[in-house]
C-alpha cells in the first residue's frame, strides 16, 4: 500500500488487541476505516502511539485534494470532523477507508470547551 500523500509505503500498525491502521513511512499520515478511527478516539494513547508524524507537516499536506485511496483506487472526498469542524480528513467514498495527515489524530483527541461550544452552536444551526 502506498500513502496518497507522499507516496512512500506504508505499513501495518498495531494498536492494543484489536486495532491495526496503515501508517505512512515517509509522512507518517495514517489511513483506516471509520469505525477503526472512532476506535482510536475512545482509546487513552492511541495518539502517542500512532501518531508519531510532525503537525505542520501534515498541515501542509492536508490542502492536497483529489487524492487516491491507497486501499481502493478511488478519489477520496475532504470532509470536515462532524466533531472539530477545523479538522479536514480525506474519506473514500467507496471503501469506507479515511487517511489522516501527521497530527490530526491527536488533534482530534484535544477536544476543548472552545470545540464543544461550535458543536453546539452548529447544532443549533448558528
Amino acid at each position: 500500500m502506498e500513502c496518497p500523500k507522499c507516496h512512500a509505503p506504508m505499513e501495518a500498525v498495531e494498536f492494543g488487541v484489536d486495532i491495526e491502521v496503515r501508517r505512512c513511512t515517509g509522512c507518517n499520515g495514517l489511513f483506516c476505516k471509520w469505525q477503526t478511527l472512532q476506535q482510536l478516539r475512545d482509546e487513552w494513547l492511541s495518539d502517542v502511539v500512532l501518531d508519531r508524524g510532525c503537525a505542520s507537516q501534515g498541515a501542509k499536506q492536508n490542502n492536497m485534494q483529489g487524492i487516491s485511496c491507497p486501499d481502493c483506487g478511488a478519489t477520496m472526498d475532504s470532509v470536515q470532523d462532524r466533531d472539530q469542524a477545523h479538522i479536514t480528513l480525506d474519506s473514500c467514498p467507496d471503501c469506507d477507508g479515511v487517511f489522516l495527515d501527521a497530527g490530526e489524530l491527536t488533534n482530534m483527541k484535544s477536544v476543548t470547551l472552545m470545540d464543544h461550544v461550535r458543536h453546539l452552536l452548529s447544532k443549533l444551526g448558528r
